[in-house]
């Protein structure tokens, strides 16, 4: 993620009518304004994207009567989609490169095919609040834009908090797709008002394989005082490739022990955490097998919005030339 070319907002039209800026939930109202505020930073280009269901002839008649239906709908969407770029527009330091797409069929897929191929897009959709957590953040929209997208896909859910700062985690396993995270969080805070702390979690599984061996718990202990003192020296040092002195507000670095999951949700909760940027682990390029053990058991317990990165040899398992309709 070391640039953004373009940024394509999935923007999802009311269940009730009339559709206008103000019934928009206030996920996809608080995505499209992020969308604004990262466009604006880094020069992107911004496509507000809105998929309607495609129209049935049966509930109509005819062909003819489902045409004019579909054609009345999404001219009622882009405008507003029309309302929503002139309010940010008007309040946007600079100009931004916008435009708007309404389009029929599955929502994952459309948005999907609005980025296209490119490593260097990013998608950003607001969740739907339907009460229990999983749901909330990782309806199905969101994970399978999650599990298929080739670029970052952001999830954007209400913050914890109301100050004007982002707080935002960047966890990291120490790998390239890891440092990959700990330039991200980097970026952002060079741009945006964001409070950024990083986070490896040093695994215990070792040391629980080592006591059954009949190990030590000197020797155990000594071995994880190793163990955190090289993780906490390789952030060090993937951090100051990342050129971390730049972030405006400054870096917090956080070395726990434990579970990788466990250390992440109990960082969000400490630290007021708005925002996780985190690496989708691909296994050998084998498309739509996306998510490492750590993400599996994140996913329906995350209470905060997820900026999920991918590997550079992602393959999307999906191609973005069908039909949607097939």
């Amino acid at each position: 993620m070391q640039t953004i070319e373009k940024i394509v907002v999935g923007v999802e039209m009311p269940d009730s009518r009339p559709w206008n800026v103000e019934s928009i939930s206030a996920p996809s109202r608080i995505a499209v304004r992020q969308a604004f505020e990262v466009a604006e930073a880094f020069n992107s280009a911004l496509q507000l994207v809105c998929v309607l269901s495609p129209v049935s002839a049966g509930l109509f008649g005819d062909e003819q009567a489902a045409r004019a239906a579909a054609e009345q709908e999404k001219t009622e969407a882009m405008a507003v989609l029309a309302d929503l770029e002139m309010q940010h527009m008007n309040q946007a330091g600079r100009a931004v490169d916008v435009s708007s797409l309404v389009t029929f069929g599955r929502p994952w897929l459309e948005i999907l095919k609005a980025a296209g191929p490119s490593h260097r897009n990013l998608i950003m959709c607001g969740t739907r609040d339907h009460g229990a957590v999983s749901r909330l953040l990782f309806g199905t929209t969101g994970l399978k834009l999650l599990r298929n997208a080739p670029c970052a896909v952001w999830l954007v859910k209400p913050r914890i908090d109301d100050d004007a700062d982002l707080d935002v985690l960047a966890a990291t396993d120490l790998s390239e797709v890891g440092k990959a995270v700990l330039d991200a969080g980097v970026m952002l805070g060079q741009t945006l008002p964001v409070k950024l702390s990083v986070l490896h979690a040093v695994d215990d599984d070792l040391d629980r394989h080592m006591a059954r061996s009949g190990v030590s718990g000197e020797q155990i202990a000594m071995y994880r005082e190793k163990e955190k003192r090289e993780a906490e020296q390789k952030l060090h040092d993937q951090l100051a490739a990342a050129d971390y002195r730049t972030v405006q507000k400054g870096v917090q670095v956080h070395v726990a022990e434990g579970r990788p999951d466990a250390a992440i949700l109990s960082a969000i909760e400490n630290l007021d955490i708005d925002l996780l940027i985190m690496a989708t682990a691909g296994r050998g390029g084998i498309p739509g097998m996306l998510f490492g053990n750590t993400a599996e058991r994140l996913l329906p317990e995350l209470p905060c919005s997820l900026l999920a990165l991918k590997p550079d040899d992602f393959v999307c398992p999906v191609s973005l030339e069908t039909d949607s309709s097939a």
